[in-house]
């Protein structure tokens, strides 16, 4: 990603942990924890553990060679090759013997799949924290606009009141959702990988299990009951996951996208020195932060795609198919992160417009009530009946630009069996709203106290 649109699309830590140079700590993190683990259960010698545990937190990273690296990867077909012969010089540097010990028994799909791992695990965490704040904000939100009705849109078009507090009520629950999926998945997909050149762990006899399971203890990761090295679906989960994060955040984004154009003009995206503007429209104030999660809501389901392909493999372990995920899942994790980013300002700062919400249920001229008139007259009148009047007296309201309480109180029909009064509380918006109020209490009451 270019630094140019970087803080437009992705959040900092996030990227930072899919960097290059991050990438090559957690190698050497994870080559750390296959020695110490081999050593814990005698594989190879305490000292040759200790030894490659002092090199790499010590000096190791700061004297390896990235140009080198880089070059060397793509004659190699990954990066852990040319990583591991650097690690072994530098160990070999200050003890011959405990450079004997680097990698020991490992193949480079070990020691990358294990790392890729470790970056998801800590992007995961700042994606979760990220999910607590933004349900916790949606939740304030919905409380603090329960009451303020609204209109409902179905189709694009005004069909019924509603209260913004709902909608926001509804994202409420969507993050919820969200935060138990992401809960649910995290012993299951954050597994540690070792299983030599084919999975069987030959080059350590009988300290195979044993290993791993050290191995696993030493990352905190669950230790895998077999080797998945061309079952790749813990990697395309945890991207799945972020891709229903990612697709519920563009649904948002597209509401309040929507509720941004001119005409309906209920709600802004926080304001601020440069943002929104137009290169030639002094008057523009365009809705950046809905652009940017809409576009990774564009963006991710073609990179889930490329995952989805990939598993599909070859045997034991595959060529191309795990490579393509190098590419696709540190950008699902850096467009989730982004996406709430600007998801999470945009509930912290919204600018709300009631008088808009509210000259917006006016502008039918009471047509949008229709349904709750007819549910009014259906007792009395019958439902079809009912119908075809209400029906018949929206036409002539919409042929005489009048509203549709005054055609409607003309009616004998109506006349009749209800009062100017009753006729009023047909035609207020917030008597129709339904068991909306229940709903917003039943989101609420699931938070368990994580608002005041």
């Amino acid at each position: 990603m270019s630094r140019l649109y970087a803080s437009l699309f992705y959040q900092k830590e996030v990227t930072d942990i899919f960097s290059d140079s991050s990438l090559l700590q957690y190698l050497m993190a994870t080559e750390v924890a296959l020695a110490k683990a081999q050593a814990s259960v005698g594989v190879i010698p305490q000292a040759a553990a200790q030894h490659i545990e002092r090199i790499c937190t010590t000096q190791g990273f700061e004297k390896l060679d990235m140009d080198a690296l880089a070059s060397a990867s793509g004659l190699a077909g990954n990066i852990a090759i040319p990583f591991v012969k650097q690690l072994t010089a530098l160990v070999r540097e200050s003890d011959e013997e405990a450079s004997r010990y680097v990698h020991w028994g490992a193949t480079s799909q070990d020691i990358l799949d294990t790392a890729c791992i470790l970056q998801c695990r800590d992007a995961l965490d700042i994606i979760q924290a990220q999910l607590e704040q933004a349900y916790a904000t949606a939740l304030a939100q919905a409380k603090a606009y329960r009451h303020q009705v609204m209109m409902g849109r179905t189709w694009l078009q005004q069909a019924l009141p509603i209260t913004f507090g709902h909608k926001l009520a509804r994202w409420a629950s969507v993050f919820k959702r969200d935060l138990t999926r992401i809960e649910n998945m995290r012993a299951r997909a954050l597994t540690a990988q070792l299983g030599g050149a084919v999975g069987s762990l030959a080059s350590l006899n009988d300290q195979g299990s044993a290993v791993v399971t050290a191995f696993a203890k030493q990352l905190n990761l669950t230790a895998p009951i077999c080797t998945w090295h061309g079952e790749r679906d813990r990697m395309v989960e945890m991207a799945g996951v972020l891709g229903l994060v990612v697709g519920n955040l563009g649904k948002m984004a597209r509401d309040w996208s929507l509720m941004m154009q001119t005409e309906v003009a209920e709600m802004a995206e926080p304001s601020g020195k440069g943002r929104g503007g137009s290169s030639t429209m002094p008057h523009k104030r365009n809705p950046v932060g809905a652009a940017a999660v809409l576009a990774a809501a564009n963006r991710v389901p073609v990179l889930m795609s490329s995952l989805y392909q990939s598993m599909v493999q070859e045997h034991e372990r595959s060529l191309g198919g795990w490579h393509a995920e190098w590419l696709s899942l540190p950008e699902i994790f850096q467009l989730c992160s982004g996406a709430l980013e600007r998801t999470l300002d945009m509930l912290q700062g919204m600018q709300v417009s009631p008088e808009r919400m509210q000259r917006n249920l006016e502008s039918t001229n009471g047509l949008v009530m229709a349904e709750a008139v007819m549910m009014a007259l259906a007792p009395v009148l019958g439902r079809l009946n009912a119908h075809h009047l209400v029906e018949s007296a929206c036409k002539k309201a919409v042929a005489e630009q009048r509203h549709l309480k005054e055609v409607i109180i003309e009616l004998d029909e109506v006349k009749h069996h209800f009062t100017s009064e009753q006729i009023d509380a047909m035609f207020r918006p917030e008597s129709y709203i339904g068991n909306i109020q229940d709903q917003i209490d039943a989101v609420l009451d699931e938070a368990d106290g994580q608002i005041e």
